[in-house]
């Protein structure tokens, strides 16, 4: 099946959670990603898909055509499909954050129609919520470059680095962790060989961001990899630059579509909500990165949440910022 390209937003906790699955698998989980951003953006899913109810209370069944899977057209390998789907209902990923420590079951109850040629599984609401929850952030990637990678590394360097302007450090520990690889490759050289190398390889070849690598060392040891992100444009989808493009040039696109998602659904604004307050969003956004309104919303969510009226917190906190914009802009006190 041809795949249809379109940018998607991953959740952070996904994006950072500590796990080993194989191409297939990662796969997998890119679709059920897409499915719930569809849904989540009130549009019509393909008629080969569908999310119902599950077998639990609190579960959903998602069925799948079979080629939604495969890399390309070419794709034939059915057996791994199935081979990912039964790893997949055995596997855990561990997710840990300042204040818990847990591990999320992925999918229940896979089914193969072989004849119909599809496939259905079940999701719990917790990992669904998972998924959907911006509330620390996100990435955002083209769905067709990161079904074609090769190695499951390409895949998480790609997760980590799409759309990153800066660079970034991570330690060898926390990557192997965030890999599943805590037991692999003792020593560092053999992990930069094995890992590092091939996934900046295959990025250099066909994604859109790549990256240049520094090693830090703590005394003689390799502790930690300075990322420098590196954008390659020749291989960026035309279709969605353009749409990216024209909704830079749009006089309504003063709301970015991942602080729209971030407040509908965790503070349940409304479009008309919204709308009422497109001039002080036009006067954030054109002076304010997207990223750092995401991270200015993010610092003030808990205390939007305790507040007594969340919505008119954030409005409150969002003008005090362009206040401050304002001043620091032309040197005001």
């Amino acid at each position: 099946m041809k795949i249809t390209n379109r940018e998607v937003l991953q959740s952070y906790i996904l994006t950072t959670a500590k796990y080993d699955y194989s191409v297939y698998e990662k796969r997998i989980l890119y679709r059920i990603v897409e499915q719930l951003q569809y849904l989540i953006e009130g549009k019509i899913l393909d008629k080969r898909y569908s999310i119902q109810q599950g077998i639990f209370e609190d579960s959903k069944k998602f069925t799948f055509p079979f080629s939604a899977f495969k890399k390309n057209e070419e794709d034939k390998n059915h057996a791994q499909i199935k081979k990912a789907l039964l790893s997949l209902e055995n596997k855990v990923f561990e997710y840990e954050d300042e204040d818990v420590w847990r591990t999320i079951r992925i999918i229940y109850k896979p089914e193969v129609y072989k004849r119909k040629e599809y496939i259905s599984f079940v999701l719990t609401e917790e990992i669904i919520q998972c998924l959907l929850d911006f509330s620390k952030g996100f990435k955002k990637y083209e769905l067709k470059i990161a079904m074609q990678f090769e190695s499951t590394f390409s895949m998480r360097f790609y997760e980590l680095l799409s759309n990153q302007k800066t660079p970034i450090n991570y330690s060898i520990e926390n990557l192997k962790q965030m890999f599943g690889i805590s037991d692999k490759y003792k020593e560092t050289k053999d992990f930069i060989k094995r890992v590092v190398e091939p996934a900046k390889k295959e990025l250099d070849l066909k994604s859109p961001y790549t990256f240049h690598y520094e090693p830090i060392k703590t005394g003689r040891k390799i502790t930690s990899i300075h990322f420098v992100p590196i954008y390659q444009p020749q291989f960026e989808d035309e279709d969605i630059k353009k749409q990216n493009l024209n909704k830079q040039m749009s006089n309504r696109w003063f709301i970015p579509k991942n602080i729209y998602d971030f407040l509908i659904h965790n503070f349940n604004f409304t479009d008309k909500e919204l709308n009422n307050n497109l001039n002080l969003f036009e006067n954030i956004y054109n002076n304010m990165s997207e990223e750092a309104l995401l991270d200015f919303l993010v610092d003030i969510r808990f205390f939007a949440s305790n507040a007594d009226n969340p919505k008119g917190f954030i409005i409150g906190s969002l003008k005090k910022k362009a206040e401050q914009i304002f001043e620091q802009k032309y040197g005001l006190k």
